[in-house]
């Protein structure tokens, strides 16, 4: 073992055995994530069905059935989008994926190398593109109806483009909600927050999918997608408001004041002094709405939006495959459990840097 590796193990064991309690703690759960670890091997590989064995192998073996991810990934990744097509998904998965990680790693990083105007920019060009590759119809793409785009792209659309634009909507909100030159506004928009906030998000996505095409003039129309996206990013801007809300409140009269005394309007304080500080301040709660936000989205399939929980449940749908559920939900609950953890992660760095 290196010796910056014995630097970073020391601390954790002496903070682990601190006290005899937190000692006894600490063996009981190192005790239970070993017998944790032992069943998911067991599961996973001693008592598993492996893809080069015969399917009927898994109704006699109590471990993972291989089998059913070679045949069914596909499907649970993109649902009932034409299978000739399934590079088109995949490019627009990869390409939001990719982004989403560089854009994260442009938060952390101490010499970020696109601004904030190229980035935002680089972002309208993905949502363009990622559109264009899924609805096609334009360029020599076959069109595909919005009704048949399921699985993780559906998922990463909506949660993806929601957050960016919920965000700035609650900030603004924010914004109007704690300033006093316009009494008016600072209730319209605490009234939109608390009646956002008191309203079940199934409420609001059947809003959006059947009030919202009945209030549009007559001959136009809006998909389905479009519509839980709109409903999504007026709901969550709501939380997203309260966020940064709270670490306006948190900040001293004395930063604005400071600022007015040397000559800056009030855009350029909000803009300069007062919101940096306040998103700093912000920053632990606005990273929970996000991953929740995000988590979220899986409801979606109440109103007809197959995401990626809900290819998976139709993937053992299938008579053959009706057994194997576990391994279905078992790839989604990998796939949340890793995004969400990168996210938290971002989150707790940014936080460090903020602070430090």
């Amino acid at each position: 073992m290196t010796g910056g590796a014995m630097n970073r193990l020391v601390p954790f064991f002496r903070e682990a055995f601190a006290t005899p309690l937190a000692g006894v703690l600490s063996l009981l759960a190192c005790a239970l994530t070993g017998v944790l670890a032992m069943g998911a091997f067991k599961w996973l590989v001693l008592t598993a069905v492996w893809p080069w064995q015969a399917a009927g192998a898994c109704k006699d073996l109590a471990g993972f059935c291989w089998p059913f991810l070679i045949e069914k990934t596909r499907f649970i990744l993109f649902g009932t989008y034409p299978y000739a097509l399934h590079y088109r998904p995949a490019l627009v998965c990869l390409i939001l994926c990719v982004f989403a990680v560089v854009t994260c790693r442009h938060l952390v990083a101490a010499a970020p190398l696109l601004s904030a105007r190229q980035l935002a920019a680089s972002w309208i060009a993905v949502i363009v593109a990622s559109f264009v590759l899924m609805g096609g119809g334009i360029f020599g793409l076959e069109p595909v109806d919005p009704v048949r785009w399921n699985g993780l792209p559906i998922l990463l659309i909506l949660s993806i483009v929601a957050v960016a634009l919920a965000f700035p909507l609650g900030v603004f909100l924010s914004l109007a909600r704690v300033q006093s030159s316009y009494p008016l506004l600072a209730r319209f928009a605490a009234a939109y927050v608390e009646i956002a906030r008191g309203v079940p998000m199934l409420t609001v996505l059947f809003v959006g999918i059947f009030v919202l095409p009945l209030m549009l003039p007559e001959g136009v129309g809006i998909s389905p997608v479009l519509a839980t996206l709109v409903a999504l990013v007026f709901f969550h801007a709501a939380y997203f408001a309260e966020d940064v809300r709270g670490g306006l409140l948190g900040l001293p009269k004395g930063q604005d004041e400071a600022a007015k005394s040397l000559g800056m309007t009030y855009w350029q304080s909000t803009r300069l002094v007062v919101l940096p500080q306040a998103l700093r301040r912000s920053l632990p709660s606005l990273v929970n709405s996000i991953i929740g936000a995000y988590k979220d989205t899986s409801l979606v399939v109440v109103v007809g939006i197959h995401d990626l929980t809900a290819t998976a449940r139709m993937s053992f749908g299938d008579p053959a495959w009706r057994d194997n559920a576990v391994e279905a939900y078992a790839l989604v609950a990998i796939w949340f459990f890793v995004s969400c953890a990168f996210l938290s992660g971002i989150g707790r760095t940014l936080h460090r840097n903020t602070v430090s």
